[in-house]
């Protein structure tokens, strides 16, 4: 029977639309799952703030990939295991080359620290004049003036920009070319433009399967669902790869198999193809 191991992101993939809900059956086939040894990853680009509510929400209490890689948090005693901090240095030339060739953009970081969560102060800090694209995304953070004054914190694992521009995979792809000697650029979906950096060589694919080599788990038995574009490196590696139905239509050209949506709890089926597949039937 071979060793399989489940990764999914959370938000517009595990969670229903607007809310920290699973649905029903996604919260009853992860059980399943666990109850039969078969891991299941939380893959994500939320702080390890973030998740403790959702993996307590589902009963899950095993690993998560959060930051887009950036942190491994383990579930189970809420500590977070690991970090890929962004070095001062390159912050500060990444930071100032926006800056030249985009002098309105305006940034926001994450800190996390190694050792237990720390739920009281967030690690968010951004800049004055940041729209976070989402609502939610800024609660709990600190604002500064100019965010070339916190640079050089401890434990930075992403800085964001916004530059006030439509989203395009033109403005992306211009963007990442400027950046990419110095960060991983990861595209966020939104109306506005904005784009989250991680350290090279860090990504969702490099946080699961530094999990799967741990736990003897090779890449071809790793199933993986997601919907957005920080999903595709770990989709990509992942040995079955699955999109919700309500994925960016990018991902569906490169999954194998597009399952239904976050809101008809579309991940179950993942779920269940990993179970069938452990079981010897796939």
């Amino acid at each position: 029977m071979p060793k399989v191991m489940i990764a999914t992101d959370l938000d517009g993939t595990l969670l229903m639309t607007g809310s920290k809900s699973v649905h029903p059956e996604v919260k009853e086939a992860i059980s399943e799952a666990l109850d039969l040894g078969i891991p299941v990853v939380f893959a994500t680009g939320r702080s390890p703030i973030d998740i403790v509510a959702i993996a307590e929400m589902v009963n899950h209490h095993w690993y998560a990939v959060c930051n887009d890689g950036g942190t491994l948090v383990d579930l189970e005693s809420k500590i977070v295991e690991k970090t890929h901090p962004i070095q001062a240095l390159t912050l500060h030339q990444t930071v100032s080359i926006i800056r030249n060739q985009y002098p309105d953009a305006k940034f926001m970081i994450d800190r996390v620290a190694e050792g237990p969560i720390n739920t009281k102060e967030h690690g968010l800090i951004f800049e004055k004049g940041f729209e976070a694209p989402w609502a939610w995304a800024l609660s709990g953070a600190s604002e500064v003036a100019e965010i070339e004054s916190v640079l050089d914190e401890d434990n930075i694992v992403k800085l964001c920009v916004f530059i006030d521009q439509a989203e395009s995979i033109e403005n992306f792809v211009k963007f990442k070319e400027l950046v990419m000697p110095f960060v991983h650029p990861i595209r966020v979906h939104s109306e506005k433009f904005f784009v989250d950096m991680a350290r090279t060589g860090v990504n969702k694919s490099s946080g699961v399967g530094e999990l799967a080599a741990r736990h003897g788990v090779s890449p071809e038995n790793v199933f993986a669902v997601g919907d957005l574009h920080n999903d595709y490196e770990l989709l990509d590696w992942a040995g079955f790869s699955f999109a919700v139905q309500n994925a960016h239509p990018n991902l569906h050209d490169i999954v194998d198999m597009i399952v239904p949506t976050n809101d008809e709890g579309g991940v179950a089926s993942v779920i269940r193809a990993a179970i069938e597949h452990a079981r010897g039937g796939m």
